[in-house]
């Protein structure tokens, strides 16, 4: 059947980009008049539209944000970080282009969200020697050895499972091998976290029993799915997937009474307080979600105070994790250059001298994270993972402490893959970890 045009669906879907974007530009980096008038531009790929635009619009926020309050509050000695961005909807294309138009402004370093906006530039990134702060996991092909361009905000999505089966073994008690069904979306980082689930099962003695995939959006339902996987008989559920498809496999899962039945449920991909409160109380409750950032309930960290009230001011809304996961990376990116200025100066500034900061961050606290430390060898901030439950539409800590590095477990040859080496001399994890 052929496609039918509608004007009103078309004229509604522009609208909704066009206010977001003007929502974005209101809340936008306004560079600060004090200090000598230097400037020094970080490029920013937002995903205002598209496919992934609704796991995506708060995290821009939260970098376009941070930059701001910095700047209010004098820059970097005086120094303004002045934020360009572009909507590259995650798209491939958009992205090489975006890359080109911040080679052309003059940026020294990136950040983006998605491996989508990253992959497809890493041979102009290394050559026009710009790095990048991705505040989730990286993938293979994003690894450039032995100097990384890409600081990740934590492991590469293969290792992920490895750190959720060392919880969940930890209060299994049968003989048997513990039995662990997926429930994902068709997406690249998707695959990897399905490769190592299989992969790192047998050193856990877990037996992965099935992966059910369903499209990345416009899943109306996955009872389907739901009923080939609990054929199976698994004792978990990992749920690696967002947005409107989650929230579909969450209202599933509670209709089908998976929970009732003993099983219970993970999320890799962030599960966050508007996709629960959308899914409801009764049917999130009880659901796990591993994750290598805090909950902005947690009041008591000593940087979340400042998170909620930038979130209050410029935006008139509540904190939520994705936008303190925005305001993480733009923290970052602000580190590593003032590290890069300390030493080249602001004359001499340059990309390679802010990969080179990066490079040799060590003990920065944010204020909500163990201080993060990096290397050549380790370009992660954020290397511990916790576990979280939802309760009452919050997310609650399901352990007092961080989830160990099952790091005797890893594959040398997979660790060599992803460019991971070994931790920073003298940083020491162990008080954080259970």
């Amino acid at each position: 059947m052929a496609k039918v045009f509608n004007p009103v669906k078309s004229f509604g879907l522009v609208a909704v980009s066009a206010g977001l974007v003007l929502a974005l530009l209101l809340g936008s980096v306004v560079p600060a008049k004090a200090g000598p008038g230097e400037v020094v531009k970080v490029g920013l790929h937002a995903v205002l539209t598209g496919a992934v635009a609704s796991a995506h619009l708060y995290v821009n926020y939260g970098t376009l944000d941070y930059f701001r309050y910095l700047n209010e509050t004098g820059g970097l000695d005086g120094i303004t970080i002045e934020c360009p961005w572009y909507d590259t909807r995650a798209e491939p294309a958009r992205a090489i282009a975006t890359h080109r138009r911040f080679v052309d402004a003059g940026v020294i370093l990136e950040i983006a969200y998605t491996l989508n906006n990253i992959e497809p530039n890493m041979a102009s990134l290394v050559r026009e020697q710009i790095p990048v702060i991705m505040t989730g996991g990286s993938s293979e092909r994003t690894v450039v050895k032995p100097q990384p361009w890409v600081f990740c905000g934590t492991w590469p999505e293969l290792f992920l499972p490895a750190f959720a089966y060392d919880y969940i073994k930890g209060s299994w008690v049968e003989e048997r091998p513990l039995r662990v069904g997926i429930m994902a979306i068709d997406y690249a980082s998707a695959h990897e976290i399905i490769d190592g689930a299989k992969e790192y099962a047998p050193a856990f003695n877990i037996e992965v029993v099935g992966a059910e995939m369903l499209p990345m959006f416009g899943t109306l339902d996955s009872t389907t799915e739901w009923m080939r996987l609990l054929s199976k008989m698994p004792d978990w559920v990992f749920l690696i997937s967002f947005g409107q498809t989650q929230t579909v496999q969450i209202k599933d899962a509670a209709r089908l009474e998976i929970m009732k039945k003993g099983i219970k449920g993970m999320g890799f991909y962030p599960m966050e307080e508007q996709a629960i409160r959308i899914a409801g109380p009764r049917d999130t409750e009880g659901w796990f979600v591993i994750r290598h950032f805090p909950s902005t309930k947690e009041v008591g960290l000593p940087g979340m105070k400042l998170v909620q009230e930038s979130a209050k001011k410029y935006r008139d809304m509540e904190a939520i994790g994705i936008y303190l996961l925005g305001w993480l990376g733009a923290q970052v990116a602000a580190e590593g250059i003032r590290l890069a200025i300390e030493k080249v100066g602001i004359e001499n500034l340059s990309g390679a001298a802010v990969r080179d900061a990066l490079a040799s961050m060590r003990d920065f606290d944010v204020g909500y994270l163990p201080p993060i430390s990096m290397t050549d060898e380790w370009p992660i901030f954020a290397s511990l993972l916790r576990v979280y439950r939802i309760h009452e539409c919050n997310l609650v800590p399901a352990s007092e402490d961080y989830v160990e590095i099952p790091y005797h477990l890893l594959k040398a040859q997979d660790l060599e893959k992803y460019g991971i080496g070994t931790l920073p001399a003298g940083v020491d994890i162990s008080k954080y970890m259970k």
